[in-house]
């Protein structure tokens, strides 16, 4: 019975080299679409927290102001 064998060093080095070609050619466009993806939560977040202590310094003044 012949044995195949899958695991020889051609074949690894080949499999190595395929998936180094994978993540040089796709890793670019992950990491920029979770830079993106980042960037936006952050802002969204910040932007959240400004408008939040912009409501308690408001709500917070000791000052009543009245409009006639």
């Amino acid at each position: 019975m012949k044995q195949i064998d899958f695991y020889t060093s051609d074949n690894m080095a080949q499999f190595w080299d395929f998936t180094k070609g994978l993540l040089q050619t796709t890793a670019p466009g992950i990491m920029l679409w979770f830079a993106v993806t980042a960037v936006g939560i952050v802002l969204t977040i910040i932007v959240k927290a400004f408008r939040q202590s912009s409501k308690e310094d408001d709500e917070d003044d000791e000052i009543e102001v009245r409009h006639y």
